[in-house]
């Protein structure tokens, strides 16, 4: 009986030993439970405070949840994204290796390891880790890019290509894979075909600045300037950002002058002038425009106001001296281009213009000398090739209409 009783009393106190571990075995894996779910929480908080770019605050939070749960991959990941985007590339690259190393299906971790290699000016490494993120989410448009972007950078455009043209099928509304074969197609020369990317993006995306800019430069690119001035006219409308809105008319004016429709570069001239009245590279620019147009009058008063900002303007000269010549004002004319006979860029063509006032005026052999005295010194001028068409011009508009453009 006695050893019955002890038996019985030694199974209750094994048992009550067992229950004691037993309950504090669960007491601590509630606490790791907490510890891992509370972990969660605070990476969720960690990654807005990222999408805010509430950097610090973001770092001290990441690093309470690897500390709480260093197995975490995705607390790895952002640690390491937050490292890169400060300029700590080496420590960065510690934190996604070891993100991957803890989960390899983790997409996001090989693509910032191929972004830390690409900064490295590895190529072929970034190619690895974007195609091994590309492989686990082929349809990200990130991915696609990056892998695009490599190719580029190791001059196998045609791979580049070829990837893009495929990942456009499989995802006809992307408009940055459209964006990105245009650029691509910029880079090895095939504009025509850029142009048509650029304008189907512009189509699915009308209200994007920089698709249009990236079509408007193309267009210049391919000498198409009257398609060019249209994009950039319509930029210029847009734009709210006093600078960029000044380039804009920049560039209007630029294609206007160069597909010859010369009244449409005085009006834009002139915008520019009303918004920097004493820039004299633009009243030069505007009395060019106005002679190309034929209107001669507009061209002098344009000339004299460069000469106003800035005396003696060897180019503001030949401008006036053009704009007399196109008035019939030879004798001024021959005085005007007399000034600027030893100017290095106008002296040339000064004296293929004294010649020409010489014929009109009738006085042949000074006519003669000149001219010899032009093809000794070959002259080739803007301002020449302005005015004769300003005078084909005038042939069947008037000045008068020719001032204005609307």
């Amino acid at each position: 009986m006695t050893r019955k009783i002890i038996i019985t009393i030694m199974m209750i106190v094994c048992a009550i030993c067992v229950g004691c571990e037993t309950h504090a075995e669960s007491k601590k894996f509630a606490e790791q439970r907490f510890e891992k779910a509370s972990a969660l929480i605070k990476l969720g908080l960690a990654q807005q405070e990222y999408d805010r770019k509430n950097l610090n605050k973001a770092y001290k939070t990441v690093s309470e949840c690897i500390a709480a749960d260093p197995c975490m991959p995705e607390a790895h990941l952002l640690l390491g994204q937050l490292l890169f985007v400060r300029g700590h590339h080496d420590k960065a690259e510690t934190e996604l290796n070891l993100a991957v190393e803890q989960d390899q299906d983790l997409a996001d971790g090989w693509y910032w390891l191929g972004l830390a290699a690409q900064h490295k000016r590895s190529y072929g490494q970034a190619g690895e880790y974007y195609n091994r993120a590309l492989s686990l989410e082929p349809l990200k448009v990130d991915y696609i890019m990056a892998v695009a972007d490599v190719y580029c950078a190791r001059d196998q455009h045609e791979q580049a290509t070829s990837l893009l043209k495929e990942k456009m099928q499989l995802l006809p509304g992307e408009v940055a894979l459209n964006v990105a074969a245009a650029d691509m197609m910029v880079r090895t020369g095939e504009n025509e075909r850029a142009i048509a990317l650029y304008k189907e993006a512009t189509f699915m995306r009308p209200d994007d600045e920089m698709i249009a800019e990236s079509l408007g430069h193309c267009y210049i690119s391919c000498g198409k300037w009257t398609e060019g001035s249209e994009v950039f006219a319509k930029l210029a409308e847009q734009c709210t950002e006093p600078n960029k809105r000044r380039s804009y008319l920049e560039l209007v004016a630029l294609c206007s002058m160069n597909s010859a429709q010369y009244s449409r570069a005085v009006h834009y001239y002139d915008k520019l002038s009303v918004e920097d009245t004493d820039n004299s590279e633009i009243w030069l620019s505007m009395g060019q425009a106005a002679l190309g147009a034929g209107a001669a009058h507009r061209a002098y008063a344009c000339a004299e106001k460069v000469l106003s900002l800035q005396p003696g303007s060897a180019d503001a000269i030949a401008l006036i001296g053009c704009a007399q010549y196109m008035r019939g004002d030879y004798e001024a004319a021959v005085s005007s281009f007399k000034r600027i006979g030893r100017d290095k860029k106008n002296g040339g063509f000064s004296w293929l213009m004294r010649s020409r006032c010489y014929e009109k005026l009738g006085q042949i052999s000074l006519a003669e000398r000149a001219y010899s005295k032009a093809l000794e010194l070959n002259p080739r001028s803007k301002l020449g090739e302005l005015m004769a068409k300003g005078k084909e011009r005038r042939k069947t508009k008037s000045v008068d209409t020719l001032l204005l453009w609307e």
